[in-house]
């Protein structure tokens, strides 16, 4: 009978089942501090619905908005523009990752590229992605391609100039021991400039990302027939102001869920790679 308790004793002092349940912990503790501003949320836009008196076209109260989100959950609409908006977003973000990160790698390290390219940069880069709505309309027309544009505008400075700082950021003194032993430029590059660079391209990217996801709703707003922004524009027009908010509140909680569950982890992932976790914290 002491063994059996001595070894329960054992197994509860176990130092694995205790970081097993801190982790638990730790990841309840998360959820709740993330769930309770919400809740804290909706019960004064509750309270604020009653205590005002206001038509619904005005405010409605939750739960008409979250009756309305269900009806188009369960017809389709509300995932088929997400799909729509999530593909333009990719679509843009994607292809001004492929040229901000090469370019801002050249600039950052030739005086040449540089000196081109740096006007260029400091004149355009001001420009908010929505002021290139009405050219993306004249040169693309009403589509995919003109939110597109939008969206690769909006998106490529952030990159860009965080490349052009990371690249910046490595010492001297490691390309001079790279030169020193001879180092090919690919193994500069991929063992050097790189990992030195890639928390500012990491930083940079998720910029560019929530910078491109907002562009993207203004720009589907003006020049789509489909999409979140769409969406809300057209509920608008009909003052369907649950379907306006529920609009909104798609763009939100897909937006926090993409940045918890897809960039943060690729952030740790890619600096653990590296070997600069102390940087990342």
């Amino acid at each position: 009978m002491n063994s059996i308790f001595s070894k329960v004793g054992r197994d509860a002092t176990d130092p694995r089942l205790s970081g097993f349940t801190s982790a638990i912990g730790g990841r309840a503790r998360e959820v709740i501090l993330f769930i309770a501003p919400i809740a804290g949320f909706v019960v004064v836009w509750e309270i604020a619905t009653r205590i005002a008196g206001w038509p619904p076209y005005l405010l409605p109260p939750p739960a008409d908005v979250a009756s309305t989100f269900w009806t188009l959950l369960a017809s389709g609409d509300l995932l088929r523009y997400l799909l729509d908006s999530v593909g333009r977003l990719l679509l843009g973000c994607v292809t001004a990752f492929f040229v901000a990160v090469p370019l801002g790698y050249l600039i950052g390290t030739s005086n040449i590229a540089n000196r081109v390219f740096s006007p260029l940069v400091a004149m355009t880069q001001p420009i908010p992605g929505i002021a290139w709505i009405p050219l993306a309309i004249l040169w693309f027309g009403l589509g995919p391609a003109a939110v597109g544009f939008i969206i690769f505008l909006s998106a490529f400075f952030p990159i860009l100039l965080n490349t052009v700082a990371g690249v910046r950021a490595v010492g001297k003194d490691l390309r001079r021991v790279a030169q020193v032993f001879h180092f090919p430029r690919r193994m500069l590059l991929f063992d050097v400039m790189l990992p030195g660079a890639l928390p500012y391209i990491v930083t940079g990217t998720q910029l560019g990302f929530g910078y491109g996801w907002r562009a993207l709703v203004a720009g589907e707003m003006i020049a789509a027939s489909s999409g979140l922004g769409f969406m809300i524009f057209d509920a608008r027009n009909y003052l369907k102001t649950d379907e306006v908010i529920v609009g909104m509140l798609t763009i939100g909680l897909f937006w926090a869920m993409v940045e918890r569950l897809a960039l943060r982890p690729i952030e740790r992932c890619t600096v653990e790679r590296w070997g600069m976790v102390t940087a990342a914290k």
